[in-house]
């Protein structure tokens, strides 16, 4: 009976050892996706963007080559970010490129935008607001207008407004972006690893009620 009372005391000192071990180990892992995170996350976004403008203008070469099995499903998945109007969209031997011209206007110039940003190691200074602002206004200007039927915008102007519009974004909203995560994340210096021994810190304190425990059983016993 004293050796199975013993185990129990083994058992539950054992438990919450487990379960700091256990939360130690998630909470390493979470830092590290953090610190991953906090460093390539403008790297990720120009992969990205690099990978839809190339997409867009690789289906006119997949269609002429005559791999429409490919270049379909990735002409009807590029819908859901742009309208795709045909009159005004470029082509490339024949066949129509994956985004309108002011669409891949817009998201090539936030493309090189932010690779400019990521070579520069994100130390890119970001403009005001009120620069921002005045450099996406002549797309607004041009869409509006055409928009209402008061004018017909052209290729040139589609072209140049998308350029300034996406490079206005990723000139305000990447500096700025990365201005927050430095602002609300300590240097890695500041922060409290959990160093092994840590993990075992309540062990002592089980095993001192454990044996307590065994003495109070032994000694039952004993005046049984």
């Amino acid at each position: 009976m004293a050796i199975q009372r013993i185990q129990q005391a083994t058992q539950a000192a054992r438990q919450p050892a487990q379960a700091t071990l256990h939360n130690s180990n998630l909470d390493r892992v979470m830092q590290k996706v953090g610190d991953w995170v906090l460093e390539y996350w403008a790297a990720a976004i120009t992969v990205g963007l690099g990978a839809l403008v190339l997409t867009a203008l690789s289906i006119p070469y997949l269609s002429y080559f005559g791999l429409d099995f490919l270049s379909k499903p990735l002409f009807f998945a590029l819908h859901t970010v742009c309208a795709q109007i045909p009159s005004h969209s470029f082509y490339i031997l024949g066949h129509q490129v994956g985004l309108c011209a002011r669409n891949l206007a817009i998201y090539s110039a936030m493309f090189i935008g932010s690779a400019i940003f990521t070579f520069s190691k994100k130390r890119m200074k970001g403009i005001p607001w009120w620069f921002w602002l005045l450099l996406i206004l002549p797309m607004a200007w041009d869409g509006v207008t055409q928009m209402f039927g008061l004018r017909e915008s052209t290729w040139v102007l589609r072209v140049i407004t998308g350029g300034l519009f996406g490079f206005a974004n990723v000139w305000f909203v990447l500096p700025f972006m990365q201005k927050t995560l430095l602002e609300t994340t300590p240097p890695p210096a500041m922060r409290q690893p959990i160093r092994p021994f840590q993990q075992y810190a309540p062990q002592p304190i089980y095993a001192v009620n454990a044996r307590q425990q065994l003495h109070a059983t032994t000694a039952t016993d004993e005046q049984a």
